[in-house]
């Protein structure tokens, strides 16, 4: 059975809201997500560079942060999506409303390989 890789892209409008809602995510939300049933999840911030240049022209528009979540099979995924997403998304939506400028994309991905 694959394992189901479920990403979330939230994008910020600044890297101040960046930084509020990284600090809601880790470690509280992740460990939510992995006690639902997630064998792990990975913080990516696209975007992030240490060329001090491009460092301060990100800082002034939007930040991006993405989330990767591994789950063992899609029936444990569709355990959670039915079980346990609604009422984490209601957490996140009660520090971060729809008027604090964030936006969410979601994806979902059979993963065919993987090498550690």
């Amino acid at each position: 059975m694959p394992q189901i890789l479920y990403t979330v892209r939230a994008t910020c409008p600044s890297v101040q809201v960046r930084g509020r809602y990284l600090s809601w995510l880790v470690p509280d939300h992740l460990l939510a997500v992995q006690a639902a049933g997630a064998a792990n999840a990975r913080v990516v911030l696209p975007g992030v560079t240490n060329d001090i240049s491009q460092a301060l022209s990100l800082a002034e528009g939007p930040a991006i942060v993405e989330v990767q979540y591994v789950f063992p099979s899609r029936k444990v995924f569709e355990t959670y999506l039915r079980d346990h997403a609604p009422a984490l998304r209601a957490d996140g939506l009660k520090y971060f409303p729809p008027d604090s400028g964030i936006t969410y994309e979601r994806q979902v991905a059979e993963i065919a390989a993987e090498l550690d």
